[in-house]
């Protein structure tokens, strides 16, 4: 269900200390004094009206203090079920407006039973079933219809897509992306067929180390600025200011880098500042009361994992979000070094390594920070449940299909992609 308190009623960021609790009467978590008893003027207002829940909800720092992890009581598999399907439908109906649509080109296809298949020349797309009830989506498109999306992405879903829908999308220009429940890219069909342009990938092969270092530094100069608009984003405070001084500091030394190594360094040391105070941005939650989450995730934690040696292993909701925006990222990118014939794997910034995409990896360092802002606005502006996001047996964070629905939609304008594509380019073009 939609959470009816706006994106400014929460405090920001928590105050030191405070312990986070459980409004009586909306059952939403916040961080306060233990002198107050709810979340928001209008919540105490209906408290004096006696207009209180019968039972009041157990804060889940008190639950993990008196009981062993082991202990905590589960909800009933029929508590369970429910939420799903609400937390389905509440992320439908988010997909579904106006305002998360106006500036989107991508349409996400998730589900058991989807289906992509061509009836009467037009593209007909299924969407599968992802909790119940639900009600069966379908779709069509027209050739060169206006409402036709640049690309369609699979969310690890299962179902079919026929050969003539294969042609269709080729015909139209439309890329088909297949993401696995971690948000890692496992396939991607491009919309146009593009061959190899032998100069430009010599230039790439034989790159002088000056060269490297020049283009790296111009790569990581643009990422660190973005990542100063990122921060700009975020509510004044000491440790904001701090970032900021951090990372231009860091982008000052970046002149004074003579290896790549030295370079990998800098964007390091800028990436944990930066990162660190993403741990001051706070999640919203509902229904703890029945569902409780831990205590980590009323915070957007570090970039890393507590379960892997990887970044893609996420162990936090927000950073599992962030894994798919980076997967669509990733075949962004993909699209237009294609176009220019590129070689994907010869990256310069990024170790080469076996079918490690390394030169979409370097260019999409610059287009981070773009997609990072547009999460923290998403990350601000909505309430999530235990129910968004599921846990495997290997630890790593899952997302509610309907949720990555969503989230695979984040994406950065198409003119940012090219600009970077097109200087890069350009600027090894000029290293002949």
């Amino acid at each position: 269900m939609r959470d009816e308190h706006s994106a400014s009623s929460f405090s920001f960021p928590a105050p030191q200390g405070a312990p986070y609790r459980i409004c009586p009467v909306c059952e939403r978590g916040f961080s306060a004094p233990k002198v107050q008893r709810c979340c928001s003027t209008r919540c105490a207002a209906d408290w004096r009206r006696k207009k209180r829940p019968d039972r009041k909800p157990r804060r889940f720092d008190v639950i993990a203090d008196s009981l062993s992890p082991t202990s905590i009581p589960d909800a009933s598999e029929d508590d369970n079920e429910a939420s799903w399907g609400e937390r389905g439908s509440y992320w439908e109906s988010v997909l579904e407006s106006g305002q998360h649509r106006k500036a989107t080109s991508s349409l996400g296809v998730a589900g058991h039973g989807a289906l992509l298949r061509v009836e009467g020349n037009s593209l007909v797309v299924r969407h599968g079933f992802t909790h119940y009830p639900q009600q069966r989506r379908e779709q069509r498109y027209r050739p060169r219809d206006r409402a036709l999306p640049e690309r369609i992405v699979l969310l690890n879903c299962d179902g079919a897509v026929s050969v003539p829908a294969l042609a269709w999308l080729a015909k139209q220009q439309v890329s088909l992306i297949l993401l696995d429940w971690r948000g890692n890219l496992t396939a991607a069909l491009s919309g146009e067929a593009t061959a190899r342009n032998a100069a430009l990938c010599d230039n790439l092969y034989r790159l002088e180390p000056t060269h490297a270092v020049a283009l790296a530094r111009g790569l990581i100069n643009q990422k660190l600025r973005g990542q100063a608009v990122t921060v700009a984003a975020f509510p004044g405070s000491v440790a904001r200011d701090k970032t900021v001084q951090i990372i231009q500091r860091e982008r000052q030394s970046l002149a004074s880098a003579s290896t790549v190594e030295e370079i990998r360094i800098t964007e390091a040391r800028a990436a944990a500042a930066y990162f660190r105070l993403w741990t001051r941005l706070p999640m919203r939650w509902v229904g703890l009361g029945r569902r409780p989450v831990p205590l980590e995730w009323f915070n957007v934690g570090m970039r890393g994992s507590t379960v892997g040696n990887s970044n893609r292993k996420a162990s936090h909701p927000a950073h599992a979000m962030l894994n798919y925006v980076y997967g669509v990222l990733q075949n962004r990118v993909g699209v237009e070094v294609a176009k220019v014939g590129l070689d994907p794997a010869a990256g310069f910034l990024h170790s080469r390594q076996s079918g490690r995409p390394s030169l979409l990896l370097d260019l999409m360092e610059p287009l981070r920070p773009v997609v990072d802002l547009m999460l923290v606005g998403f990350l601000s502006s909505h309430t999530f449940a235990r129910a968004d996001f599921p846990i495997g047996d290997d630890g790593v964070v899952r997302l509610h299909p309907e949720l990555a629905r969503v989230v695979s939609e984040l994406e950065p304008p198409q003119d940012r992609v090219l600009n970077i594509v097109g200087d890069f380019v350009r600027a090894l073009s000029s290293m002949d």
